[in-house]
């Protein structure tokens, strides 16, 4: 799928391509699986972690621009011109905007900016209501901005599935650090680039399917995994003071008000709105949804009710956002 679809719109875009693939499950029925996709250069390594395998595919790249990417990705159709459009208009990381169905209509969250100061803020929106319904609007607002532009917005952080940059650029600012096994290492890579000028963009018209989570988050110890990187992350890019003020600020887990318990068989009500958002946490954010749509697709709201999300109903007037309706399965 991600090889396939990719040669598709490398062609479309009248560029040359290859296909580097490292394979690192050191599983001879995985390494013929890799082989019968049909890569240009297939790179056997030990598993040391996503990192390092992004280290040595990029290292054996000949491409001036190279796209770093997860294999259970879908490219759609005039992706990967607008990802080099982002690069050629002056960006240094392009990312697309990625899409969690097979029609394209449910769009993943904003990457989160992994600033201190931001994720401070994000710490106590989760544990005021004032706070959380005042921040609201201006979440929403870069929301509305990026799922509905047209052209590549420059952002403070993009999702790691998928990255656009060229060797030139990756060779700058330095390899990504091999000390994460999984999880984290995009968001170090992006951090240290951006403090040191780089400029990040999302590019909304190179729409890619990822399905969250899908092919890591499920499986045995991904959470711990993802915890543990966080803290190194913490701890080698926030100072002291930041990492106590974070400490003192952690917790809560704030919700729109009146949220609405279903019954697990119960779906929810069409409506006339802005923005559909769904989201794992009672917060709202991150969110993955919809656009102006009367209602979320079907396939969606059932994972949605598996996995027991809040999902909101948001319009947008002249002043602010507002809330027209929560709904959850519980917990």
């Amino acid at each position: 799928m991600c090889s396939e679809s990719f040669r598709r719109e490398a062609a479309a875009a009248g560029v040359e391509a290859e296909v580097v693939a490292v394979e690192h499950s050191e599983d001879a029925a995985e390494r013929a699986r890799v082989e019968a996709i049909g890569v240009d250069r297939l790179l056997e390594r030990p598993n040391r972690g996503y990192a390092a395998g992004l280290n040595s595919g990029a290292a054996e790249a000949g491409g001036e621009v190279l796209l770093l990417a997860n294999p259970d990705i879908r490219f759609f159709p005039g992706s990967v011109r607008s990802l080099l459009e982002g690069i050629e208009q002056g960006f240094d990381v392009v990312g697309p905007q990625f899409i969690w169905d097979d029609d394209g209509q449910v769009l993943l969250p904003v990457a989160e900016d992994p600033a201190p100061r931001a994720e401070f803020g994000r710490a106590i929106r989760r544990r005021s209501p004032r706070m959380w319904a005042a921040g609201l609007g201006r979440l929403l607002d870069e929301t509305w901005r990026l799922w509905t532009a047209k052209e590549t917005l420059p952002v403070a952080g993009l999702r790691g599935a998928l990255l656009a940059v060229t060797g030139e650029t990756l060779h700058r600012f330095g390899s990504f650090d091999e000390g994460y096994f999984l999880y984290y290492e995009e968001t170090e890579w992006l951090w240290r680039a951006r403090r040191s000028g780089a400029r990040l963009g999302l590019a909304a018209g190179a729409r890619v399917q990822h399905r969250w989570g899908h092919a890591t988050g499920q499986s045995d110890g991904a959470a711990e995994r993802e915890e543990m990187s966080r803290r190194r992350f913490v701890a080698r890019n926030y100072g002291g003071l930041w990492r106590r003020i974070l400490r003192a600020s952690g917790g809560g887990s704030r919700e729109p008000k009146k949220v609405v318990r279903l019954d697990d068989e119960a779906s929810i009500p069409e409506a006339e709105n802005d923005l559909w958002l769904a989201s794992p946490f009672p917060h709202l954010m991150p969110a993955l949804g919809t656009v102006r749509a009367g209602a979320m697709p079907a396939a969606f709201l059932d994972f949605c009710r598996a996995w027991r999300w809040v999902v909101a109903s948001a319009t947008r007037s002249d002043r602010d956002w507002r809330i027209t309706g929560a709904w959850t399965w519980g917990r």
